[in-house]
């Protein structure tokens, strides 16, 4: 068990929660990653093919962005690109927020709530080992994490 911090408009509070850890929700799975000069049609049906919404995009061993359903629909589709002609470094979305393997899932919660994400690479020791997204939410944890946003809203209303 762990507490969390609830900070926040003049409050302290505290939620306790059994956590796992974001190695934890790795177990198991395989790492899938693009070259950034591979085309975007490429990539696609590497994503088709995994079953996967997300792909992290490197630069040799370095992680350098993460392309996305959505930017496939977005920066591709949409813009009417050619997709054996662009590369996933042209439509990626760059430098994206990462999270350590030693961190809690609920971690992950908070960046993908704060920054309306529905994935967030792993990175250890410089490089990428994973992602976990919103569908790995499917627990406990997304039951306190919403709970805790509920308590916080409920504050931020009493004390206004």
């Amino acid at each position: 068990m762990r507490t969390i911090d609830i900070t926040g408009y003049g409050t302290r509070g505290s939620v306790s929660m059994g956590e796992r850890k974001i190695r934890d929700t790795l177990e198991g799975q395989q790492l899938v990653t693009a070259q950034s000069t591979m085309n975007v049609a490429q990539v696609a049906a590497m994503m088709k093919e995994d079953s996967i919404g997300a792909i992290l995009v490197l630069n040799g061993d370095k992680l350098v962005g993460i392309f996305t359903e959505r930017d496939a629909l977005f920066r591709v589709v949409a813009e009417g690109l050619d997709a054996e002609k662009t590369t996933i470094a042209e439509v990626m979305t760059e430098n994206p927020v990462t999270i350590g393997p030693d961190k809690f899932f609920t971690d992950a919660l908070e960046i993908m709530y704060g920054g309306r994400h529905r994935h967030v690479p792993v990175v250890e020791n410089g490089g990428p080992i994973g992602m976990v997204s919103s569908r790995d939410a499917m627990g406990p944890e997304l039951e306190q994490f919403v709970y805790s946003k509920i308590l916080q809203e409920q504050t931020f209303d009493v004390l206004a």
